[in-house]
């Protein structure tokens, strides 16, 4: 089984691509550099793909230009993967700090995943804030594979499959919410999403290159969202939708 890594880093983000290059250089774990999509200060019109019609009905609010250029960059690297002949994908992004065992628990992940095929799965989340609904599948030390039925929000650190890669690919657009959130609404219906535990990938907080001039003015993302009672209501309403796909997944799926 070939698997192949992609770090998603903006042109320009040195600093990023330095601390994350010097990390998985120490490993000596290979990788390829994904230029990422610049969409900071671009017209929300602008975006191929985008309906901020949808979006707005989904979240109370429009998204940030800087949102979508994240999404364009997990869409990109998708589908990048599919014109290898790849088996497996792991994507990282540059604000990224691994783990002393990422190695070791990675190698072991991927032997496991490439000699249980009938294991039917698309996204893994290796960057997990909290496990939640979750079912064990194996451990590996101190580390387990485990179905996340509601998945996990962070995208800082994922493994795809060729199917899930090719799925995603399909039903990506017209983009409607951040792509995080679209992995946890998309998977914990689907219930083909899985996590590891402890996570393997953590943020490592260097200042933002994506929020541009707005973070060098102080102004934070909640407030550049507008996080209004609508924004709130919509939230609650979205989570609950998912939290309750993802039990039924959790008590029903085998």
């Amino acid at each position: 089984m070939k698997t192949i890594t992609y770090l998603i880093n903006l042109d320009g983000s040195h600093q990023r691509l330095q601390s994350a290059t010097h990390q998985l250089q120490q490993i000596n774990w290979e990788f390829e550099r994904v230029s990422a999509y610049d969409g900071r200060g671009k017209a929300l019109s602008s975006f191929e793909g985008y309906d901020d019609q949808q979006t707005r009905k989904n979240l109370g609010r429009s998204l940030l230009s800087s949102e979508i250029g994240c999404y364009l960059s997990h869409y990109k690297c998708a589908q990048k993967f599919l014109q290898t002949d790849a088996d497996f994908l792991i994507v990282l992004e540059d604000d990224m700090k691994i783990s002393a065992d990422f190695k070791a628990i990675m190698e072991d992940t991927l032997d496991f995943l490439a000699n249980k095929q009938n294991l039917d799965w698309y996204l893994i989340n290796i960057a997990a804030k909290k496990k939640k609904l979750a079912k064990e599948i194996t451990t590996f030390n101190d580390h387990s594979l485990w179905h996340a039925y509601y998945f996990p929000i962070r995208g800082l650190g994922l493994i795809w499959s060729r199917q899930g890669a090719k799925d995603f690919v399909e039903q990506a657009k017209p983009i409607t919410m951040p792509v995080d959130i679209f992995f946890q609404r998309w998977l914990s219906g689907n219930g083909k999403g899985l996590g590891i535990w402890p996570p393997l990938v953590k943020p490592l907080g260097l200042d933002s290159d994506i929020l541009g001039t707005e973070a060098a003015q102080n102004i934070k993302r909640k407030d550049k969202e507008n996080r209004d009672f609508t924004y709130k209501a919509k939230k609650q309403k979205r989570m609950l939708q998912d939290k309750t796909a993802a039990i039924k997944n959790l008590y029903f799926n085998k």
